[in-house]
């Protein structure tokens, strides 16, 4: 029984009674169900309490369960909020700790900071005081230095004083009468005394013939030149040269730095000469032209009608509405649309009705004005040429199909906002980075070289042990030495050797010589490698040769005589190895750059004198950089190459001593120089390719020859304008003595431009601030201020040396231009287009030609003689009186016509074989005239430079941001002028104006609200009534017609007197001036004087351009600024500083 009883037992523990698989309270509540369960079978085989068997008793339990559970909750929430306010207390001591942290790492840098800085100080202080030293030295050995170097000969005129005869001279470096061989000299030298010390004066010029060679061991080892190839590259970088480093001079007060080198003597770039102030002035040079100043550019969509776009832009700029002319031809039309002065015509495009004819000629009209406004806003390129070399380089990359050349100006304008270099195609065929492939002539295509073609060929080369150069053991020393020039490359690249190395170097040929005559010593090259060095057999031997670059297609390079200086080009066959024996001796050819002749580098007619006047000389040069200066040039005696261009690190004076007097060779080179360059000029009956740059009021052209010439004026103004300083501007002395100045002009769009410029008239009193200048390369005449005119003769004697490229041409056959043929031909014709001409006959001094352009890069060339003609026929057929404003003019003959249709018909040169005559121009009828351009007012155009001051009256005061000021330097002639003006208006003389007459931009004279007379020009016409500009106040009106006046050209010689201004130092943008602020303005600023500083141009809403000036009141002992007075008043706020 009790073993059945355990049995039983078991079952219930292992399978639970039913009411256990039914969860309700969860896991644990239904285990101890299950315990107590068996708990309860298990008593009751003993017992059965009363309390189980109760009837609330469940209920009770139930109830006691949830309160447990109630009391868990609450207590494990309050754990949480516990936890929770122990972390946020954590976190804020935490972070009071990293705050004081960070405050005591602060503290503790900027002591320590302090600390490395008196450290610094203290360990400095030993340095210099031995610099101090050390400059002390230097400068005692540069005055001993100027105690013995002689003064440079003047270019003209020159003194000479001999003080020791030739057979007295001491002996120096070698050189006296028992050293006539070393110099390389024999004694039958023709009765020639031997090289001696440099004496202590100079010659300007040479005896005896300049291109004599002496009869020495040297000179009868000169080898036939080999046919030469220019180093590419060969322009200025923008870097600074050597003979820039060396020209600075410091001042006697200053202390010198340990590195500076000694005072060179006085060189050609800085003599002053007296023929210069000689120099007399024309009265009248050139013409100044006066167009309406274009506003808002032109922007084309091709969706819109051409004609509307046009009407749009006319307004836009408040120009006169276009107006179209149609000429009739065999059933055919003709058109043209005169814009803003400037005609462009259809010609020689025909058409059937007049509709089309508009469209087309204004969508001509569009394409020539987006032309010319591209072409004004490029400024000359002011890249270096390795600079212009890598910038094409990186966007060809861009253009793996390459670009057209004839498309390549057009393209680098938009890309760079420049214009080409004139040498661009050089440098290109120069460079290794671009290469360029003919398709059908002449068109070119430019690629980009492949990056990893540009890497060398192997990193091994033979190296050949470097010249000692002669050097003085002390410090202070002259370092003369004698020396034979083999080769001149340009002023900076002269190949000269040691005389004392003769004796090796003809040891050294012989042994070559007598080694490669046998065949069988003669090594082939396999494989040519850049820098290599090679051996060469000429004319005269064998020759040493490295090879520059190398050309796999053509198996050739450009090698570079180590022993001479000059470069050849070679084929693989005619190169061999050279052994290693001839190897020992150090090349031979030292690399010297002439002092203070480095803007002569590239000059086109250089060379020419180079070679005959120092090419196999036996010369002295006085070397003026030191050996420590050398050393940290590159050390080189043969140059340091940088970037495909090589680079001398010795400078030098070069004389010749042969004589009784020392010969200046570096003066002497730059006046042969400038003697030898001559005037652009054109050859009979050829074509030319031209740039027109100016076409006066005369319709005579000014043109450019695009030579090397015009070349080198374009890179040397671009590389003069890289060194101008504050410091080169013209001072009143300046301008009496120097005849080429350098002039600075901002009037397109405020884009910088610089022209070689010459004064019409010489300066009259020291006070005078404008001044009329003519603009030699372009055929302008502007008024400049003196701020705008910079030293050119100082600065680049080249240049100012060089002769005007602007060359005066007068069409040929073609009638008297003048009103519309002269803005047709300026419309035809804009400033810098290329253009071809041809040399016809001259006439009065002038060539006579036949100008062909382009209307595109794709169209063929167009003779603008004949579309002249041709559109005067039609014109004059149709309106006698379109062309024809004066009774006295001379029409061509008839004859002149038919002599030209011939000749276009048989397809010949468009030029008779008998030229026609071309009538003469008169004078009177040019005055005479009444043209467009005629009837309106210049400019004010002497406007200072930034950063210039003048003085101003205020004329107009609106508010802070709009106001207008008068030149008070002109204040007498405006008032002389207006008081003409009240007379002039006031007779019943006095012309009125029809509403027909008029025309947007012509000035007339018109009254105020008081009655008085006024200079004014048209802004806009509304029928009768007339919104006018004051132009010599500044403000707006609106007038009747039969209010203005007309003005005799007396009244229109003075140009507008009202300039647009803002005031400095204020916030000027998105602020509105209340009627307090404008009227304590007008207070203090209308009719006062002022200093006026100009510190910048600003562009206004209507597209004009406005000066921001600095007032400043300098009647008072003390400066009064107007701007800090508004601030300080609170009628203006400081404007905050550009970041």
């Amino acid at each position: 029984m009790v073993r059945e009883q355990r049995t039983s037992t078991s079952k219930s523990l292992s399978k639970p009674p039913p009411i256990a698989q039914n969860p309700i309270y969860g896991k644990r509540y239904h285990k101890q169900e299950q315990n107590t369960q068996w708990n309860h079978q298990k008593q009751d085989h003993r017992y059965c309490p009363t309390a189980y068997w109760q009837p609330d008793y469940w209920q009770q339990q139930q109830q006691n369960r949830q309160r447990d559970q109630e009391i868990r909750k609450a207590a494990k929430r309050e754990n949480q909020a516990n936890a929770k306010h122990k972390q946020d207390l954590t976190d804020t001591t935490f972070q009071e700790l990293l705050d004081n942290n960070d405050n005591i790492q602060e503290q503790f840098s900027e002591s320590l900071q302090t600390e490395e800085q008196d450290h610094l100080y203290l360990g400095q202080i030993p340095k210099v005081v031995a610099r101090e030293k050390q400059k002390r030295v230097v400068k005692e050995t540069r005055d001993r230095a100027i105690k013995v170097t002689m003064r440079a000969a003047k270019l003209d005129q020159e003194t000479i004083s001999v003080t020791i005869e030739n057979k007295k001279a001491p002996a120096m470096n070698g050189h006296g009468p028992s050293h006539v061989t070393a110099n390389g000299q024999d004694k039958g030298n023709d009765g020639k005394p031997p090289l001696r010390a440099i004496l202590g004066n100079s010659a300007s010029q040479r005896q005896q013939d300049t291109s004599t060679v002496y009869h020495s061991p040297e000179s009868s080892f000169r080898r036939p030149r080999h046919p030469r190839v220019m180093f590419p590259g060969p322009q200025r970088t923008t870097g600074v040269s050597v003979n820039h480093r060396l020209k600075v001079t410091p001042q006697s007060d200053a202390p010198t730095p340990a590195g500076a080198p000694i005072t060179p003597p006085a060189s050609p770039e800085y003599a002053q000469t007296t023929s210069a102030a000689k120099t007399t002035y024309k009265e009248d040079i050139g013409n100044v032209v006066t167009n309406p100043k274009v506003k808002v550019p032109l922007k084309y969509d091709p969706s819109f009608d051409p004609v509307s776009t046009l009407n749009l832009y006319c307004e836009a700029n408040d120009f006169e509405k276009p107006a179209y002319n149609v000429f009739n031809k065999l059933r055919h039309l003709h058109c043209s649309v005169q814009i803003a002065g400037d005609v462009y015509s259809s010609y020689p495009q025909e058409f059937t009705d007049k509709e089309t004819a508009y469209q087309c000629t204004a969508k001509i009209a569009i394409q020539r004005i987006l032309h010319a406004q591209s072409h004004q806003k490029r400024s000359a390129c002011t890249f270096s040429d390795a600079e212009f070399i890598d910038g094409l380089y990186e966007e060809l990359l861009k253009h793996p199909h390459g670009i057209l050349g004839h498309k390549l100006e057009d393209w680098y304008g938009s890309t760079f906002r420049q214009h080409l270099p004139s040498h661009w195609y050089d440098l290109i065929l120069n460079s290794n980075k671009i290469r360029v492939e003919h398709g059908i002539d002449p068109r070119i295509i430019l690629f980009a070289n492949d990056p990893g073609s540009l890497k060398p060929d192997r990193a091994s080369i033979t190296t050949l042990p470097q010249m000692v150069l002669p050097w003085q053991a002390s410090e202070g020393g002259s370092h003369d030495w004698n020396m034979f020039i083999s080769f001149c490359d340009s002023t900076k690249l002269v190949w000269a050797r040691m005389i004392d190395q003769i004796a090796n170097f003809e040891e050294l040929t012989k042994q070559i010589g007598r080694q490669m005559e046998s065949p069988h010593f003669r090594q082939k090259v396999s494989k040519l490698y850049a820098q290599e060095v090679y051996l060469v057999e000429m004319a005269d031997g064998w020759n040493r040769v490295r090879a520059i670059s190398v050309d796999e297609e053509t198996r050739s390079c450009r090698c570079h005589f180590i022993d001479f200086g000059d470069v050849g080009m070679f084929h693989l066959e005619d190169l061999f190895q050279c052994p290693p024996q001839f190897l020992v001796l150090p090349a031979q050819a030292v690399c010297l750059s002439m002092y203070a002749l480095d803007k002569f580098e590239d000059h086109p007619h250089a060379h020419k004198v180079l070679t005959k006047e120092l090419d196999g000389q036996t010369v002295v040069a006085h070397v003026l950089t030191t050996e420590k200066q050398f050393l940290e040039l590159g050390g080189s005696a043969q140059g340091v190459v940088e970037n495909g261009k090589r680079r001398a690190c010795l400078v030098a004076t070069l004389y010749d001593t042969s004589t009784a007097e020392d010969i200046h060779l570096n003066d002497l080179v730059a006046s042969r120089i400038t003697k030898c360059t001559p005037a652009p000029s054109l050859s009979d009956g050829k074509t030319t390719p031209i740039l027109v740059s100016h076409i006066n009021d005369d319709g005579d052209l000014m043109v450019l020859l695009r030579n090397d010439d015009l070349k080198f004026v374009e890179r040397s103004i671009a590389q003069t304008v890289a060194d101008l300083g504050e410091q080169d501007r013209v001072s009143y002395s300046d301008l009496l003595h120097d005849r080429h100045i350098f002039v600075c002009d901002e009037t397109v769009d405020g884009v910088k431009q610089w022209f070689r410029g010459r004064l019409v008239t010489r300066p009259l009193n020291p006070e005078e601030e404008t001044f009329d200048v003519y603009y030699v390369d372009d055929g302008r005449q502007r008024k400049t201020h003196i701020s705008n005119i910079y030293r050119l003769e100082a600065n680049n004697r080249a240049l100012a040396t060089f002769p005007p490229q602007a060359l005066p041409v007068r069409l040929h056959d073609v009638p008297e231009i003048g009103g519309h043929m002269l803005h047709r031909l300026r419309g035809l014709i804009p400033w810098r287009t290329e253009a071809l001409l041809k040399f016809v006959a001259k006439d009065s001094g002038k060539p006579l030609v036949n100008v062909f352009i382009r209307e595109d890069p794709e169209s063929m060339y167009m003779c603008v003689n004949i579309g002249l003609r041709l559109e005067f026929e039609m014109a004059s057929s149709i309106h006698p009186d379109y062309t024809l404003l004066s009774s006295n003019v001379q029409l061509p003959r008839r004859g002149s016509f038919s002599s030209v249709f011939s000749n276009q018909s048989s397809n010949s040169d468009l030029v008779a074989t008998t030229p026609p005559v071309t009538p003469e121009k008169k004078p009177s009828a040019r005055a005479g005239a009444s043209t467009f351009s005629s009837l309106m007012l210049k400019d004010y155009e002497a406007i200072p430079a930034v950063g210039a001051y003048f003085e101003v009256r205020v004329a107009l005061s609106v508010n802070p941001g709009h106001f207008a000021v008068q030149p008070y330097k002109c204040y007498n002639q405006l008032q002389t002028l207006m008081k003409n003006l009240q007379e002039h208006c006031q007779k019943p003389t006095a012309k009125a104006v029809q509403p027909s007459q008029l025309a947007i931009g012509e000035a007339y004279a018109a009254p105020d609200s008081a009655g008085v007379y006024h200079r004014v020009s048209i802004h806009k016409i509304y029928d009768e009534i007339i919104h006018v500009r004051f132009v010599d106040v500044g403000d707006d009106g609106v007038i009747a017609c039969d209010q203005l006046k007309t003005l005799n050209p007396e009244l229109r010689k003075l140009p507008k007197m009202a300039l647009p201004a803002q005031l400095y130092g204020i916030q000027l943008t998105d602020v509105v001036w209340s009627k307090e602020n404008c009227v304590r303005f007008r207070e203090l600023s209308l009719g006062q004087k002022f200093i006026g500083i100009v510190r910048r141009m600003t562009k206004q809403r209507d597209g004009g351009r406005a000066m921001c000036l600095e007032l400043v009141d300098t009647s008072t002992p003390k400066d009064i600024k107007l701007h800090e007075i508004l601030i300080n008043e609170k009628h203006a706020q400081p404007a905050t500083k550009e970041v």
